[in-house]
């Protein structure tokens, strides 16, 4: 169930407990449209210029609305609403700072903005969720629907001087051998996904019905990789709002039932709350455990979740790193960490939550959901393909 605002994150947990897991069997080639416009095999981790990026000019109490970029910009090369619909000058629209690092929006500028006073509202406001963390009248700026995603625009632009000094994903050759093999050999693979609302789709344009319609990131993935190897790739994908990594392991005899080449387990930011890894670790293990009981040949992708909003009380940042951790204590033959969790903390090192943001609080938006597909795509496809 979705997320209502001024509803408590228990209550969306609970709700989603009553929802029967359906299997979700995409045919990814007739879904998703212009692969090659979102750079699938290109991750803001590669050297070159930098497609999309997702940015939210947020105005400041000095009057000044601005957004940081991963990297400082040798060029800008296009900057467009994340619908596609509109395109902004240099200029005109924006400027780019003296220090290239940043966009300042002129005064009669075309692009959208925020006020960085609208982040927070007073508890029981419209567009609100839950409270500000130690601050339990003020809420934190939520809306489940496109309104974050009607104000972020895309910046393309050829970084000066890119350095990424944060775990890079690349080809998982010996872990995920079985999977890789039959992609190489053109044979039919069978990809089933156990999740929360992230891998259900949740705030990607196509969940929002939104323009452009991109969809998320599980489909994301097997139509990219059907179009990369020629392989038929089938996604079931059972994720379920509100599920943590407990109603992954109860449900995972159903999962098994499609006879999955490759399994993608993504849990943790419905975990985080409990502030717990230990138990989270231990039934990842236990959702491993049951996996190669079934088929001991079925390989395994563990997602590690992007971070949440810093100044939300249910996603409290320092757990994001434990929980990290243990998903990468898990990695072994057959079991491969996509960690987004490394990638999502070093943008934000420049970027901001907001930029990035689905929902205010704990989804993604377009740009994140290709993060996501990024990171699982370097695990499986060779550096040989065009990136």
């Amino acid at each position: 169930m979705p997320y209502r605002p001024g509803r408590a994150l228990l209550l969306s947990t609970l709700l989603g407990l009553l929802v029967a897991p359906a299997s979700i069997d995409d045919e990814p080639s007739a879904v998703v449209e212009n692969l090659a416009g979102m750079r699938l095999l290109r991750g803001p981790w590669d050297s070159g210029t930098i497609h999309r990026e997702s940015v939210l000019f947020l105005k400041g109490a000095d009057g000044v609305a601005s957004v940081r970029l991963l990297y400082d910009a040798d060029r800008v090369l296009a900057v467009g609403t994340a619908d596609g619909a509109r395109t902004f000058e240099e200029g005109r629209d924006y400027e780019v700072s003296r220090d290239r690092t940043s966009l300042i929006l002129p005064p009669d500028s075309g692009i959208p903005l925020l006020n960085a006073a609208d982040l927070f509202r007073p508890k029981g406001s419209p567009r609100s969720l839950g409270h500000k963390a130690g601050d339990p009248e003020t809420s934190v700026l939520f809306d489940n629907e496109h309104f974050f995603h009607d104000l972020q625009v895309e910046v393309t632009y050829v970084p000066r001087d890119p350095k990424w000094d944060a775990p890079r994903p690349s080809l998982a050759t010996e872990r995920l051998a079985r999977t890789i093999e039959k992609l190489a050999k053109k044979q039919p693979v069978t990809i089933a996904l156990s999740g929360d609302s992230i891998s259900e789709g949740y705030n990607a344009s196509s969940f929002t019905k939104a323009p452009p319609r991109q969809p998320a990131y599980p489909r994301l993935v097997a139509a990219q990789l059907e179009a990369s190897t020629g392989s038929k790739v089938t996604l079931h994908n059972f994720a379920v709002a509100g599920w943590s990594s407990r109603q992954g392991v109860d449900h995972l005899d159903t999962l098994l039932k499609c006879k999955p080449d490759l399994v993608i387990i993504a849990y943790g930011m419905n975990d985080v709350g409990g502030r717990d890894p230990k138990t989270f670790r231990s039934n990842i293990e236990t959702m491993l455990k049951r996996i190669r009981e079934a088929d001991s040949s079925t390989d395994v992708i563990l997602v590690s979740t992007m971070t949440g909003n810093p100044d939300w009380m249910a996603t409290p940042a320092e757990m994001f790193p434990a929980y990290r951790e243990a998903l990468a204590s898990l990695e072994g033959p057959g079991v491969a960490l996509a960690d987004v969790t490394s990638i999502w903390r070093k943008m934000m090192e420049r970027k901001r939550h907001i930029d990035v943001t689905g929902n205010g609080v704990n989804h993604p938006n377009d740009y994140g959901h290709r993060v996501y597909a990024q990171a699982i795509l370097a695990l499986l496809v060779p550096n040989t393909a065009e990136r």
